[in-house]
């Protein structure tokens, strides 16, 4: 039974390869940048965007009058299924996916169970990218980089930032303006090689609208690091940066658009909330 309407979209909380999107409450996440709390004090999601569970899949119904109402902020839903990998679905789209699945599942009812020897590998698929993100923790450090060393993040940075070239400028510019503004980097070290292959630079902030905070200003790992949970484990870093010194948030920017998407997930998956639009007038 369908659990929305003819008039709603769906942004289904699978990927185009039929990963389930993480985290777990990405919906309610997404749902909520239009939510308010009504006189109770409860959280109330907006008429033309919420949460809804179907095959026990999360996802987001959007009401198509959202299109005419608030436009900015359908195109930003639609920007957020596509550089996510999520597939967005009509009505009568979903309706005949799930007609297909209920025949699917009468026939599997039907077929003899697979034997315990069937199911184990999938499950030891699933253990094995834990076991190799230890193994990998295991023969790294994790550490802070110091002014007399900054040179050892341009190799990491410079992916990141294009327009950083040369290593001279690179080093000066940390250290005489972005440092004596609190700006510290952190560096993910591989057993014999001199420069950090995961590198986040971060700073604490306070002001009227965030109040005091720690701001990420930019994390990268190289190419040849990626896919080993260095990125994770810098912002788990910082938070215990954050939690250490008393501070309650950290933020992070992050740009939009298909080639950012491993960029959103990441952020998603480790706690963080889409919480506002950043607005630039590029001056003449």
């Amino acid at each position: 039974m369908l659990v929305f309407n003819p008039h709603e979209i769906i942004i289904y909380g699978t990927t185009s390869n039929g990963k389930v999107f993480r985290p777990s409450d990405w919906a309610e996440r997404l749902s909520g940048i239009l939510s308010s709390f009504d006189k109770g004090h409860r959280l109330s999601y907006d008429e033309f965007v919420r949460p809804v569970l179907i095959d026990k899949v999360r996802c987001v119904a959007i009401d198509r009058q959202l299109e005419n109402i608030n436009p900015p902020m359908f195109r930003f839903l639609m920007d957020f299924a596509a550089d996510n990998d999520l597939r967005v679905l009509d009505y009568d789209t979903l309706a005949a996916e799930q007609e297909a699945k209920a025949k699917a599942a009468q026939a599997e009812k039907a077929e003899t169970a697979p034997s315990v020897a069937q199911v184990q590998p999938a499950a030891e698929e699933v253990k094995q990218p834990e076991a190799e993100a230890e193994a990998h923790a295991a023969s790294t450090v994790l550490r802070e980089i110091g002014e007399q060393e900054t040179e050892v993040a341009f190799a990491a940075l410079s992916i990141l930032r294009t327009s950083v070239k040369d290593v001279a400028r690179f080093v000066e510019q940390v250290n005489q303006q972005q440092r004596p503004q609190g700006y510290r980097l952190l560096g993910i070290f591989e057993e014999g090689k001199a420069n950090a292959v995961a590198v986040c630079g971060f700073r604490e902030q306070t002001n009227l609208s965030g109040g005091r905070h720690i701001h990420i200003d930019d994390i990268v790992t190289i190419p040849q690091g990626r896919s080993k949970g260095y990125a994770a484990r810098l912002l788990a870093e910082v938070k215990s940066i954050a939690k250490e010194s008393g501070i309650r948030e950290v933020h992070v920017k992050a740009n939009v658009g298909t080639a950012c998407t491993p960029a959103h997930r990441l952020y998603l998956e480790n706690g963080f909330e889409i919480d506002a639009f950043h607005f630039i007038d590029y001056l003449d």
